[in-house]
């Protein structure tokens, strides 16, 4: 047996057109007063009120919903400002400002097509109605923009402040204990070449964080630039007091350990010297991978001594690179 009552609302939908949100909240507040006695009544009469509960919950939600550009626009006529109108909604002013925006757009096309449709009464926003109000809506949009502005360069000073706190992470736990101080959502990534201090017998590694900038929406009007979080590998001195060990890992003008990347590290900014010199190792590195490690996987005897043959070649460059390493002049700066 189902209560009368209880078969009346199952879905949003099922709420008559019009319906008041006095008339709502009561019709919910009666169906959790009869499920409080559920014991004392019909399995089908109990489930039909909470069902109720939730279909004219979602009813007074999406009602409230479409009302709330309204509801911005009369605070504003009213005198309120942007900030508050933001607190009294528990969001950013740039959310109120799109709130608004969207209300007055569907108002304006529900006054033009009651226009079209003759209507006896005109309900929306004319021109001059919608006017002010996106008046109000640039003013907002301004408001938003100093509110992010403030709020960006807050932030980028929290952030350059807890990656200086922390130059070396060499665990896990300090990694991270440094990540959860910076947001979920900011970029990531690894300087995949390890840097070290030329010349360091003694040598630890550790991760250097440091900020950097990245660029999101690349070659769109939407381009932006926000900070990002790049991990770098650093060989420092050993044994060395943890500030000297800090100097050398948040050094910028570190080369690459690795011989190729180190190559154009020096190359790339004229010190021809060095650049050349370690191209000339990566040449022998080369040389030994084509003249032995490929020559000896070669099927045909012939094919491995081509192989040889240009290994020789790559040699002897490398040596001749390495001589004029020691004569070349650089550009003076």
């Amino acid at each position: 047996m189902t209560d009368q009552h209880t078969a009346e609302i199952r879905r949003p939908g099922d709420v008559p057109a019009g319906t008041t949100l006095t008339s709502l909240a009561q019709q919910r507040a009666e169906a959790g007063a009869r499920l409080r006695t559920e014991h004392d009544r019909d399995q089908d009469a109990v489930v039909g009120d909470a069902l109720m509960q939730l279909a004219v919950g979602e009813a007074v939600r999406r009602a409230v919903r479409s009302e709330r550009g309204g509801m911005v626009a009369q605070a504003l006529r009213l005198g309120g400002t942007w900030d508050q109108v933001a607190a009294a909604l528990d969001t950013t002013v740039l959310a109120a400002v799109d709130d608004l925006r969207v209300w007055a757009e569907g108002q304006r096309t529900l006054f033009h097509q009651h226009i079209v449709d003759g209507a006896d009464v005109l309900v929306g926003l004319d021109e001059d109605a919608y006017d002010e109000v996106m008046r109000w809506v640039a003013f907002g949009l301004g408001w938003a923009a100093v509110e992010s502005r403030d709020a960006h360069t807050e932030q980028r000073s929290l952030l350059r402040a807890a990656v200086a706190a922390a130059p070396m992470v060499d665990t896990v736990g300090e990694l991270r204990a440094l990540l959860e101080q910076l947001p979920d959502e900011m970029p990531l990534s690894l300087d995949h070449h390890t840097r070290a201090l030329p010349g360091e017998p003694n040598e630890v590694h550790t991760i250097h964080p440091r900020l950097v900038a990245t660029v999101s929406g690349l070659a769109t009007e939407a381009e932006t630039t926000q900070p990002g979080l790049m991990l770098t590998q650093v060989f420092v001195p050993f044994p060395a007091e943890d500030e000297e060990q800090a100097a050398v890992a948040t050094r910028d003008d570190l080369p690459a350990y690795d011989d190729l990347p180190r190559a154009a590290h020096h190359l790339e900014r004229g010190e021809l010297r060095a650049g050349l010199k370690a191209t000339a190792v990566v040449l022998e590195e080369v040389a030994h991978l084509v003249g032995e490690v490929a020559a000896d996987c070669t099927e045909h005897d012939e094919d491995g001594s081509q192989l040889r043959v240009e290994a020789k070649r790559i040699t002897h460059a490398a040596e001749r690179i390495g001589k004029l390493a020691n004569t070349v002049e650089e550009v003076a700066e």
